[in-house]
């Protein structure tokens, strides 16, 4: 196979990791080095945030593997240390065969088996070059003319660890391609790496560089670093210049691949798929567009309520709905079959719209009680991931492509703020984001304490109004006005950042109602001019009625926020920290 005869390219030795070490000086360094010399290390320092995020995570699941019994004296012996204690790397010395990326024997998460498959372009590796389902590539190459150095392609391999989106050929990496992760940073890659290393034991599972089969039951190191795609890099026989980096060397034109490793599952998604299976030999198609097969996504999406919750119900409603369901000769197969079969009974009837409607409603306080974590996590994810995003029990993303600019430069940091555990580090990292393979990059957020949470969830709320208030003061408020909602969506990025860097200011003495006067008095000023036609004295006026109903929505605000204090059991006293929280005594 040309060069790869004679070259292993051991990753632990080779220098693949760009870093950048405290002093400023760059240089890429193997594993071993990384992890020795963590304590001198400013920052991982690729030049994609992926593969920022995806290399902290490989690093911390070689961590974990090479010491999975850290104790708590074993994680405060970090912080003062400059990297990480030889005996803890023995593991290192004892599988190096296992870190040889190129090679004829054993490579680095590849898999022999698929080295028959017909090859692919290198691209497929790094979404900046084109490739079939590439959008947005920032390269512009002809196939089969290219190939990336060894180094290129361990980044490439470790991100699809992380980033890897489904289609119907390959699963997703072991979260959603489009997850969001939160980082928190520190003072170097040591104490960056201790401040994001899970705080359960590690399990003893096989590390996913150990073997090609995946594990039973995978533990804490094999989710951190996943195998969603079985691969082989067909190495050139002639060297040449790296398409991405551009280092002189031996290169790899193209690789065979085929989907890996299966997300794990929770049993309420087996079981959720289980009835899938039932209501499609029935029929019924969950992505369908009438109204009989959005109801089976219902069903889908409400099963665990209807099964722990509601399944009393449901035997009620068919054995009064079908008297000879009452003696069914032959039992059901399972359980997923019984459900299946009961709610086509009933779907197959229209006088049980109602019903039906009922059954697959959301779930209502006292039921939300009744359900677990398992129970409510549809899509598939890992839910103890220490660095992942989640919102309503489900992984963050960025907007979609077809959203609107206020959503993309406000929606996303606000929901990622909110889903940060600020109390555990000031600052914090987040993302980036894959949609339908388009990279989309995210955002770093520093927050000085809890109250900024607050604050960002006050102008969240006032955002959604703002449109509204504005067309209230003109002459015709009945008016949908695009004029207005163009003029505040052009406003938005501006607005957002002077948001983001008030949250951010060490000076926390301003009320929330000053903190919102200081983003929109000046905003909703500036939208009037520029949408409201007329003499200055016209303007004039439209721009004072719309302040004044801008400070009713506030004041309305800052009272509802001081009720949900109240509520929580917080003290509503004049003290400094109640007043910022509440929005300060009324006035």
């Amino acid at each position: 196979m040309g060069l790869a005869d004679d070259t292993s390219y051991n990753l632990l030795d080779e220098g693949w990791i760009p870093i950048l070490y405290a002093g400023g000086e760059f240089q890429k360094v193997g594993i071993r080095s990384v992890l020795k010399n963590a304590g001198k290390i400013r920052q991982i320092a690729a030049s994609n945030p992926m593969d920022r995020v995806a290399l902290l995570r490989f690093l911390m699941a070689v961590l974990l593997w090479c010491k999975p019994d850290l104790s708590d004296n074993d994680r405060a012996q970090l912080s003062s240390a400059d990297g990480i204690p030889d005996e803890w790397l023995k593991k290192l010395d004892e599988h190096k065969a296992k870190f040889n990326l190129l090679g004829e024997s054993e490579r680095f998460y590849q898999d022999s088996a698929v080295k028959s498959k017909k090859a692919r372009p290198i691209a497929d590796l790094l979404v900046e070059f084109p490739g079939e389902d590439s959008v947005n590539h920032m390269h512009h190459v002809v196939h089969g003319s290219y190939g990336f150095c060894p180094a290129c392609c361990a980044q490439g391999i470790l991100r699809l660890s992380v980033w890897a989106s489904a289609n119907k050929y390959y699963p997703a990496s072991v979260n959603p391609g489009s997850a969001a992760y939160a980082i928190r940073e520190r003072e170097n890659l040591l104490l960056t790496l201790a401040a994001n290393l899970p705080e359960a034991t590690a399990s003893t599972d096989d590390a996913p560089w150990l073997s090609n089969t995946p594990p039973t039951s995978p533990g804490t190191v094999a989710r951190l670093a996943w195998r969603p795609r079985k691969l082989w890099l067909n190495v050139a026989r002639d060297t040449g210049a790296c398409a991405n980096c551009g280092n002189e060397g031996v290169l790899v034109e193209s690789l065979c691949n085929e989907g890996g490793w299966l997300t794990p599952t929770t049993k309420n998604q087996d079981f959720t798929k289980e009835v899938e299976t039932e209501l499609k030999k029935m029929g019924y198609k969950p992505k369908g567009k009438d109204r009989k097969n959005k109801t089976v996504a219902k069903l889908l999406k409400n099963l665990p309520v209807i099964r722990k919750c509601r399944i009393g119900k449901l035997q009620k409603l068919c054995r009064a709905g079908d008297a000879a369901a009452q003696s069914i000769a032959q039992p059901p197969k399972s359980e997923a079959h019984q459900i299946a079969e009961m709610f086509n009974r009933l779907a197959s009837s229209d006088n049980n719209e109602k019903c039906i409607k009922a059954l697959t409603q959301k779930a209502i306080d006292d039921e939300k009680k009744q359900l677990s974590d398992e129970d409510t996590k549809v899509k598939k994810f890992w839910t103890d991931d220490p660095l992942l995003l989640e919102k309503n029990g489900d992984p963050l993303s960025l907007p979609g492509l077809n959203r609107g600019p206020s959503a993309h430069a406000s929606k996303f940091w606000r929901d990622a703020l909110s889903a940060c555990d600020t109390a555990a580090s000031p600052i914090v990292a987040i993302g980036p984001v894959v949609n339908k393979f388009i990279f989309q990059d995210a955002v770093c957020i520093e927050v000085p304490d809890s109250s900024a949470k607050v604050r960002a969830e006050l102008s969240a709320q006032f955002e959604g109004q703002l449109s509204d208030q504005i067309k209230e003061v003109t002459a015709n408020p009945s008016r949908q006005h695009p004029e207005i909602a163009a003029a505040v969506d052009m406003l938005t990025p501006d607005r957002e950042a002077c948001t983001r860097q008030l949250l951010t200011s060490k000076d926390t003495g301003a009320s929330n109602e000053d903190f919102l006067h200081h983003i929109y008095d000046s905003l909703v000023a500036q939208v009037i001019s520029s949408t409201n036609a007329g003499s200055v004295l016209r303007r004039r006026a439209a721009t004072i009625a719309a302040k004044t109903a801008v400070k009713k929505v506030i004041k309305k605000l800052i009272k509802s926020a001081r009720k949900k204090s109240k509520a929580a059991g917080k003290s509503n006293t004049t003290s400094t920290e109640d007043a910022q929280v509440a929005g300060g005594p009324e006035a």
